[in-house]
């Protein structure tokens, strides 16, 4: 495959020229203060051919902090979304913009709207069906991005949940906690900072079995590493069996419907 339609975000920088070793050369960033649940960078150190990932909900007083600062967003390749609020500061700059709100890009038409209102592309659900991404694909108006490895979002909140609960447990407070659902038997990673909680499922999904079918019609194949290294994850984009099958298979009680 073509390694030059990886995009892949950053957890420290010395990745960057490891990555370009083994042919990966689009690299997503995390912005402090703009984001969450990912290791994130000053803007001083993230190079000018990187794309953004902007995932906070922001409140007026972010907002207004970040049109302040609009400007120093403009050299970089492109901005991953999820707040509206982005779309509404950088419509008129002419940096692309990538909506990436999972719940919602379940379907073409929600999607579609999206590119037809101003986004140059969009961030496919990773809780969806293979013949649902088919579809989405076959019948989007733009190329798009489609998720292949990572640990699926659960749910963000704005409240500080670990700190709160080690206060009510009586537990020492630390990050990255595991906690284990004992019905289900599922893991979860949840990760905490001044701006809320980040839940993922604990176990990567993988659909590196994907890329073969859509090289040719996706802007980017998108990997969002936690924990492992450069040469474990071009093991696992090789073929490297690792992860799970996450909803391909199955389908999500969790998808909204179509835009009416």
């Amino acid at each position: 495959m073509k390694m030059s339609k990886i995009l892949i975000n950053i957890n420290n920088l010395s990745e960057i020229e490891e990555y370009k070793k083994v042919g990966i050369t689009n690299f997503l960033f995390a912005v402090n203060n703009f984001s969450i649940g990912y290791n994130s960078f000053n803007l001083c150190d993230i190079p000018d051919d990187a794309y953004v990932y902007l995932n906070r909900v922001m409140d007026t007083k972010t907002i207004d902090e970040l049109k302040s600062i609009k400007d120093k967003f403009l050299r970089f390749k492109g901005i991953i979304f999820e707040d509206l609020g982005v779309f509404n500061i950088f419509k008129d700059t002419g940096i692309p913009l990538i909506w990436n709100q999972a719940h919602f890009a379940v379907n073409y038409n929600s999607i579609n709207f999206h590119l037809k209102n101003g986004c140059t592309s969009a961030v496919i659900s990773n809780e969806i069906t293979k013949e649902e991404i088919d579809e989405i694909i076959n019948n989007s108006i733009k190329p798009l991005i489609l998720p292949i490895f990572g640990k699926n979002n659960i749910m963000y909140s704005r409240r500080t949940l670990l700190t709160n609960f080690n206060k009510h447990a009586g537990l020492n407070d630390y990050n990255d906690m595991v906690l284990n659902e004992k019905i289900t038997g599922n893991k979860f990673l949840v990760r905490e900072s001044e701006y809320g909680t980040y839940i993922f499922n604990n176990t990567y999904f993988n659909y590196v079995s994907l890329i073969p079918k859509y090289e040719d019609k996706v802007m980017f194949f998108l990997v969002l590493n936690l924990d492992l290294s450069v040469g474990e994850i071009k093991d696992v984009i090789d073929g490297k069996n690792y992860g799970d099958d996450g909803f391909l298979n199955r389908k999500t009680v969790f998808k909204l419907e179509d835009y009416k």
